[in-house]
């Protein structure tokens, strides 16, 4: 019985001592920005206006429905959070398993969730990987979509209640 709770204390010490730190999502996000702006893959917004007129780039969104439907950037495509790795393959590769897009500009609110998806799709393959946030977008007064309304729009749908200014852009776009 001794021996057995000495063998017991020796291994949780040498699981405690060789255990890795913990790394949290703030620090780990953190340090995942920083080295993309270092590195250059921390997109512009010349950059996302560029890569949603080519045909080359897709930009894609891991944010909550709810968060998507709030504020997103038209022409961009919501991969979601709960599994945007398979969600993605079907923006971006062909029925042959090749790619149709192998550049991506992924957006979230303040490029945190990008960032540590970004990782993820590197290591699919892509050329090249950026990271952007939402609210970069609307500080530069770029008008965003929401799909909250009962009403509904020109178009007769009620699903898009169209595009929209954040507040500090509304009389700079009169």
């Amino acid at each position: 019985m001794k021996l057995g709770k000495i063998i017991l204390a020796a291994s949780l010490c040498f699981g405690v001592a060789n255990a890795g730190d913990f790394v949290n999502y703030k620090a780990l996000s953190g340090k995942l920005k920083k080295e993309a702006k270092a590195n250059g893959t921390m997109a512009t917004t010349a950059e996302v206006k560029a890569a949603l007129a080519s045909t080359d780039w897709a930009v894609v969104d891991v944010r909550t429905m709810e968060e998507w439907q709030a504020a997103s950037i038209a022409g961009s495509q919501r991969v979601g959070r709960e599994a945007p790795e398979e969600m993605l393959e079907s923006i971006v590769v062909n029925d042959d398993g090749k790619f149709t897009k192998q550049n991506l500009i992924v957006v979230c609110n303040t490029a945190s969730r990008a960032s540590i998806e970004a990782k993820a799709f590197r290591e699919m393959g892509f050329n090249t990987v950026k990271i952007y946030s939402i609210e970069s977008w609307m500080d530069e007064c770029n008008p965003t979509v929401t799909f909250y309304s009962k009403k509904e729009n020109k178009d007769g749908n009620k699903k898009k209640f169209g595009s929209f200014y954040p507040e500090h852009c509304v009389d700079i776009k009169k």
